[in-house]
């Protein structure tokens, strides 16, 4: 699970803004918080981003996008004169040439682990990572620029680290180069970021339901899934996935349209991945038919094509104990729906393994729902300046019965847009 995680001169964060997973002294509903032995602490199951259109609420999943694909892509796929693909802070002319920075408290594999690296254009200036066995920190490697790169092993941290200092190049993260050399010790901490960690962005929503078709190729993941379309009442009873071949220029166009919606994702397939296409058929109950009718996928609402495609991506993370981030969870999914996903990751009954939600929504159902604590809910606000900030409700001393979708619509607690002359033109219009 993710404890924190900070970043700052990223997009529209200028200075330095972390959200946090560790729970606070207060009470919530039952089973939102996941208590840690190892670190003595409360860990929430879900966080929930909520702000006005273009707050920064994006940016933090694609500061996290970032963050990830640096990780997994630096050394395999980066340039090796083509610096680094980061998007600094635009509205001053300062921030522009000042570094970013990103840095993630984890818990792997019952192991708190802090790693974090500081990029600008060119290069990376600092990387570090720490581990915290039995709670007593321990330097794995900590790596600086001063003129050159300056590396220091911790002893705790064996293996080939300066075989693979000398063939980590100037923007690629030391952590990427050496699971691609194959460090023992440094590979399960490169997988848990890289296959523990999802950030499913909007655009990218559209590709996803490839994703959850070939899953149903498993009996009981399949189950799962029509578990969770029969639960949002679609009417929906089977589903059939078939394989159908593709021509080369589909290939290319396939390729091309998943590059386009992968905001940048530089392992995103090309047209050589792609032999064939699932092509679904999500079965419906009629009452004019004994049998259930078919519905090509295409026919089917946005709001249908919109869970089927989410259901992949949760049900792997429920079963796995990893950590999703969702853009937009309330995009074409009715409230009720959306409310059904935040429910199986924050009831222990469902999320048995420890997995985690952390999403972006304008859905105020939700706040007053009773499912999600004050500390599971973060806002995004911008300053005067077009700076992003992240706070949470638990910040405000709030009474236990007030209304929070309310008080947030009023403006309460901010992060809600100033609309000016826009909320005159309906009143003016009618006089």
């Amino acid at each position: 699970m993710i404890l924190r995680f900070a970043v700052e001169n990223f997009r529209s964060v200028k200075g330095r803004q972390e959200i946090s997973a560790i729970a606070a002294g207060i009470k919530g509903p039952e089973g939102a918080v996941l208590d840690s032995p190892e670190l003595k602490l409360g860990l929430l199951r879900v966080l929930a981003m909520y702000g006005a259109n273009a707050s920064g609420k994006t940016t933090l999943m694609r500061a996290l996008f970032f963050f990830r694909n640096a990780i997994d892509a630096s050394h395999r796929r980066w340039a090796p004169e083509g610096g680094v693909p980061r998007e600094p802070f635009l509205l001053d002319d300062a921030s522009t040439n000042l570094p970013s920075t990103f840095e993630v408290d984890a818990l792997i594999h019952g192991t708190r682990y802090t790693y974090g690296f500081t990029v600008d254009s060119n290069r990376v200036l600092a990387e570090s990572l720490f581990s915290y066995p039995r709670n007593k920190r321990q330097v794995w490697f900590e790596r600086n620029w001063d003129g050159q790169d300056q590396f220091r092993f911790g002893k705790s941290l064996l293996g080939e680290n300066r075989t693979i200092q000398n063939l980590t190049r100037s923007n690629s993260l030391f952590l990427s180069a050496a699971a691609q050399n194959a460090h023992h010790q440094l590979q399960p901490v490169y997988e848990w970021f890289t296959r523990q960690l999802e950030i499913v962005g909007l655009p990218a929503r559209a590709g996803l339901h490839n994703f959850t078709a070939n899953q149903c190729g498993d009996a009981h993941f399949r189950a799962s899934v029509l578990q969770m379309l029969s639960s949002a009442d679609l009417g929906i009873v089977d589903v059939e996935v078939t394989q159908q071949e593709v021509g080369e220029k589909m290939k290319k166009a396939l390729a091309a349209f998943l590059q386009s919606v992968g905001e940048g994702d530089s392992s995103a397939p090309d047209e050589k991945s792609f032999s064939s296409i699932p092509k679904i058929l999500l079965r419906h109950q009629s009452h004019s038919s004994v049998d259930p009718v078919g519905l090509p996928y295409e026919d089917e609402s946005d709001g249908t094509k919109s869970l089927f495609a989410l259901a992949g991506p949760v049900i792997r993370a429920l079963q796995q104990g990893s950590v999703i981030c969702i853009d937009e969870l309330d995009s074409s999914l009715h409230p009720l729906l959306a409310l059904g996903i935040v429910k199986m990751f924050n009831q222990p009954e469902t999320n048995p393994n420890g997995a985690q939600l952390i999403f972006n929504t304008h859905d105020v159902n939700l706040l007053d729902g009773d499912v999600l604590r004050r500390d599971q809910i973060w806002f995004a606000e911008k300053d005067s300046g077009g700076a992003t900030r992240f706070y949470a409700l638990s910040d405000f001393k709030a009474r236990r019965e007030e209304k929070l979708g309310r008080g947030y619509l009023q403006g309460r607690y901010g992060a809600v847009p100033f609309l000016g002359r826009l909320a005159s033109i309906g009143a003016a219009d009618g006089e």
